[in-house]
């Protein structure tokens, strides 16, 4: 019996992994300043962060799962093209299409993200930070600004109950709103 026990408890403290998205919800990531800016730009994300799969900790021992560049990447592109008048995806800062397509700005995110619950029964977040800086170059290279927007979601019991991802996607969301509105403050820049 007392062998029956040690693997239980093993497995108890050690928790499991549980995959989850942090993508926010694409129809809420929307223009809300009524600004376009009349250029064509491009984002980069090194193949390197698009592989990356990430694990934070989740409610009662477990773990998240996920890939934050690879699960956000349509959110960053819908940024953009909210506020540019041409969005393209480009495979390096040295890609033949910047000069093909006129690409005069370039967009490339680091994304990091911190998670955390005080449920010692579910494994779901209570709290998510979704950290988002975004390098901004010209299409020769030259570093022009760095954009730095945090979100941070919350949820308690009621709140993550259907929708385990719900502190996630509320802090996804806010840090894509947040880049949103410093590229159109910063408007001018872009000229």
């Amino acid at each position: 019996m007392k062998a029956f026990f040690i693997p239980l408890i093993a497995l108890l403290i050690s928790g499991c992994v549980h995959d989850i998205s942090v993508a926010p919800e694409l129809s809420k990531v929307t223009k809300v300043r009524p600004v376009t800016i009349r250029t064509t730009v491009a984002y980069y994300i090194p193949t390197e962060r698009q592989e990356l799969i990430v694990l934070t900790p989740g409610g009662n021992n477990d773990k998240l799962r996920y890939s934050p560049y690879k699960e956000t990447e349509d959110a960053f592109k819908k940024v953009l093209t909210n506020v540019f008048t041409k969005v393209y995806k480009i495979d390096s800062l040295d890609d033949p299409k910047i000069g093909e397509k006129k690409i005069q700005f370039i967009f490339t995110p680091t994304i990091e993200t911190m998670s955390s619950s005080n449920s010692n029964v579910d494994w779901e977040p209570t709290k998510f930070n979704f950290i988002l800086k975004v390098d901004v170059f010209k299409a020769n290279k030259e570093e022009l600004f760095r954009t730095y927007a945090l979100g941070k979601g919350i949820a308690n019991f009621g709140r993550y109950q259907g929708n385990p991802a719900y502190a996630i996607e509320i802090a996804s969301r806010s840090a894509f709103l947040q880049f949103q509105d410093e590229i159109i403050t910063k408007r001018a820049k872009f000229k």
